[in-house]
């Protein structure tokens, strides 16, 4: 029996470690009082009679926290706030050089919302990384211009548009997008925005791409122009980021 508890304590002192004030299991640095490496499991539940009621969850950093259970009603001011994301925009018009080719849309303008510091921009300013294992609808609304210098095309033409993602993002739905210009003559529409809905995985590598191009049997080989900073006189550019 006492070889048997000996063999015990040496197998639970692989697994727990312990620094002044903060204790690991599976884990030799914890970063909090105590941080679990793996699974855990509470036997007994009690049904909760009396207010207020409280239910454990963990932050983004995965630390356990007690929290009021009314705040997590979808009416709650504090998750509508989680939720808004970021509004990207543009700020220079950006030059799609060849007819029939997709292009990257870059975002080089203001980033706004609540939660920006949660997204990073990368690729020249044309892929965002979004945070992990969360949900999004994200929209593009794509302005366009014949030209900005004189020596693009200013006959009417139109812009299509897609969402791609990447790294361990899953795409639930997408759609096309289509901008056509104010003096387009044929009878196939005018805006479409492109839209996108997408799980974001545990790894934190997903991102998105809005990828345009343009087309039109008038609008010549100079050249087209995605807008970009709006104005009162002009239209802008933009992404919306949503959290669902």
């Amino acid at each position: 029996m006492k070889k048997i508890k000996i063999l015990i304590l040496a197998s639970i002192s692989q697994f727990v470690f312990a620094q002044t004030g903060q204790v690991g299991i599976n884990t030799t640095s914890p970063t909090a009082t105590l941080d679990v490496n793996g699974d855990a499991k509470i036997r007994k539940i009690d049904s909760i009679t009396s207010t207020p009621k409280y239910v454990l969850t963990p932050d983004d950093t995965g630390v356990i926290q007690k929290v009021n259970i009314d705040k997590l009603s979808a009416s709650n001011q504090e998750i509508i706030k989680k939720k808004i994301f970021a509004v990207l925009s543009k700020r220079s018009p950006q030059l799609l050089q060849a007819k029939g080719t997709d292009y990257n849309l870059e975002y080089d303008g203001v980033v706004s919302g609540i939660n920006t510091d949660k997204l990073s921009l990368t690729n020249g300013n044309s892929r965002i990384n979004l945070p992990p294992n969360k949900t999004f609808k994200i929209t593009g609304y794509i302005g366009i211009r014949g030209s900005t210098t004189g020596t693009s095309s200013t006959t009417p033409g139109y812009v299509t548009s897609t969402f791609q993602a990447g790294g361990d993002t899953q795409t639930i739905i997408t759609t096309l997008g289509y901008t056509e210009s104010s003096t387009e003559t044929f009878d196939d529409g005018g805006v479409t925005p492109p839209i996108i809905m997408v799980m974001t995985g545990p790894a934190g590598d997903s991102f998105v791409e809005l990828k345009v191009r343009y087309g039109g049997i008038n609008a010549g080989d100079a050249g087209y122009y995605v807008s970009g900073a709006a104005s009162r006189t002009t239209v802008g550019t933009y992404i919306l980021l949503e959290e669902l």
